[in-house]
């Protein structure tokens, strides 16, 4: 990724995993940076992304669940919150 719209400068450099699944020799073990423009076809090309969360202020629920060695509750909240955000980002795509 340039570090600018004037392209001259690397920011950062993303690496991706090709995909693991065995597949026939005439189809491509595609990864992200497939779909994304060379830097020389001389195309602004972008990259997008989101983020989502469903954890916030759950730290002194869990302190409170430890502290009351109610290790189930705290297992079971993080959970949860683990499991909403994935469905979240999974809605979200």
């Amino acid at each position: 990724m340039f570090a600018d719209e004037t392209r001259e400068s690397v920011g950062l450099r993303l690496h991706h995993l090709r995909q693991q699944k065995s597949k026939p020799q005439e189809q491509a073990q595609l990864c992200l940076s497939d779909f994304i423009a060379p830097a020389q076809s001389g195309r602004a090309d972008y990259i997008g992304a989101f983020a989502v969360t469903a954890g916030i202020g759950i730290e002194s629920h869990v302190a409170r669940f430890e502290a009351q060695h109610d290790d189930y509750s705290s297992i079971m909240l993080k959970a949860l919150a683990d499991r909403l955000a994935e469905a979240l980002a999974e809605t979200s795509a």
